[in-house]
């Protein structure tokens, strides 16, 4: 379900940017609403969905590294190929991503993939330029090859790493 709505989304601003007819405009206001519905609904729903990870916490099985000012420099080192993915827990697309992101983390054999919270990492959200959430930055051996700013489907990610 997030997939289609992540499609709708960049399909209606593809078709905007090419085409600025009545359904096209229409599709693209359609799409402004669901991203701030979105942002809104993860915004208030924030509390509960800490409590509820702090309550039912259980055992990490996830391969997504969580990086910091302090961690980020030695992981850039030792991994090739890196994602990663700027977020914040206030920001429907970002919510919205987490299982494509995890999805991919599991299925992608030669990239590694990180999670960097931009509330509480300023420093790195300034180093790497970011302006807009969510935003992945693809890294080879800590150079960037490229960046995307916004969700993606599962499909648009993996066409997106390779390289």
């Amino acid at each position: 379900m997030l997939e289609k709505i992540i499609k709708y989304q960049n399909e209606a601003e593809l078709r905007f940017e090419t085409d600025k007819n009545f359904r096209s405009i229409s599709n693209y206001i359609i799409a402004i609403l669901l991203f701030f519905s979105s942002t809104i609904i993860a915004a208030f729903t924030f509390p509960f969905r800490y409590l509820f990870k702090k309550v039912f916490e259980r055992k990490s099985t996830t391969s997504i590294l969580h990086l910091t000012s302090e961690n980020i420099e030695a992981t850039l080192k030792k991994e090739n190929l890196i994602l990663i993915d700027f977020w914040a827990e206030w920001c429907g697309p970002c919510i919205m991503m987490n299982s494509i992101i995890e999805k991919f983390s599991t299925e992608s054999k030669n990239i590694k993939v990180a999670k960097v919270n931009a509330d509480l990492n300023r420093k790195l959200v300034q180093k790497y330029n970011i302006k807009g959430l969510p935003q992945f930055v693809l890294l080879k051996k800590g150079k960037e090859i490229k960046r995307f700013a916004g969700s993606m489907t599962l499909k648009d990610l993996d066409k997106f790493c390779k390289e």
